[in-house]
């Protein structure tokens, strides 16, 4: 496994670097939070290779990618004959691991069921293959990447507490490259480098104009975004088509700002209103509820503000409520019944 490399010269990726040999030998799991596209797996990596475990296996699961019934064989292994079809043993990828590192990229999209069986691996360190009764012994290192928050997801009934707190002993977060824009230079001569050498790919040297276009650019797709246009850029040996794209992706950032002006001072009233009943609520020092109670009632009190503003906008046509609030029609009815919203 060569080195990963973690490119750039900002205070926040200097930090992460440190924080990596600080805890790549200590037996805790790590929780790498960020966007899409900032370089979390090159994280796990680079924790991976600076361990003593840089010889045993590094194996990823992409939580996103695998249906929810499979994804237990997947990680768990399952004996033969457990279900239709199952006509060997197969190992899962724990098992497979040995004493390496198991990647378990977009953690937030286990199902509910198997995050239980989950945080039981983490805490004991045991599991048995799906439709066996053997215990099985792990001592691979679980490294767990989101972009989502897990904490609103929490609230929201979709991802486990207790599992939350197991896996964010230690948390490095990836910040978005808008807010470390000093690492462009950087980045590009090292992706330059690593074209010519992989691919084949002269360098073409990035335009001033199209630099400083870079520099405005707020980024949607992070680092993954600034590579695929680096790569284009070699390939076409032109930069106009690439200007057009930035300009256009710029101009339409100022236009949905300018709209969402009247929507954010619509939710900001919300918010501020929900935080004002709450304050009422909670003006009982002696029965102070706990901060699951807030939470929870801080959760209820938005969700129900934002949808009576939102069904009151489109004169309570449902399914054009669904698409703003982007749920399905049934997620938004079973709220409809949950907060006892009428017309």
């Amino acid at each position: 496994m060569t080195e990963p490399q973690i490119i750039g010269v900002s205070a926040s990726i200097d930090k992460i670097r440190q924080v990596i040999r600080r805890v790549a030998d200590v037996n805790l799991t790590v929780l790498i939070t960020g966007e899409s596209g900032v370089g979390k797996e090159l994280v796990a990596r680079a924790l991976h290779y600076h361990s003593h475990r840089r010889s045993q296996p590094f194996l990823k699961v992409n939580c996103a990618a695998l249906p929810g019934d499979l994804m237990e064989s997947e990680l768990f292994g399952y004996e033969k004959g457990a279900f239709t079809g199952a006509d060997r043993l197969k190992q899962g990828k724990f098992e497979a691991a040995g004493q390496g590192s198991i990647f378990l990229d977009e953690i937030g999209e286990i199902p509910l069921p198997l995050q239980a069986k989950l945080l039981q691996v983490l805490q004991d360190h045991r599991y048995a293959r799906v439709g066996g009764n053997e215990e099985i012994h792990t001592k691979a290192r679980v490294i767990a990447a989101t972009n989502i928050n897990l904490q609103l997801e929490i609230s929201r009934g979709r991802f486990r507490e207790d599992l939350y707190f197991r896996i964010n002993t230690i948390n490095i977060n990836v910040p978005p490259l808008r807010e470390r824009k000093e690492d462009l230079e950087p980045l590009i001569h090292y992706f330059l480098k690593v074209f010519k050498k992989e691919h084949g790919l002269e360098p073409y040297p990035v335009p001033d104009r199209l630099m400083k276009l870079f520099h405005s650019y707020h980024w949607p797709g992070n680092v993954r975004e600034l590579e695929n246009y680096l790569k284009r850029l070699c390939v076409l040996r032109n930069s106009d088509e690439i200007e057009n794209e930035i300009r256009r992706g710029l101009e339409d950032r100022i236009s949905s700002e300018s709209h969402s002006d009247g929507r954010r001072s619509a939710e900001e009233d919300i918010v501020r209103k929900a935080t004002e009943d709450i304050r009422a609520l909670t003006r009982d020092t002696e029965n102070f509820p706990s901060l699951k109670q807030i939470r929870d009632l801080a959760v209820e009190r938005v969700e129900r503000a934002i949808l009576e503003y939102v069904l009151r906008e489109v004169k309570w046509n449902r399914r054009e409520a669904a698409k703003i609030l982007k749920v399905s029609y049934r997620t938004l009815l079973y709220k409809l019944k949950e907060l006892d919203l009428r017309p």
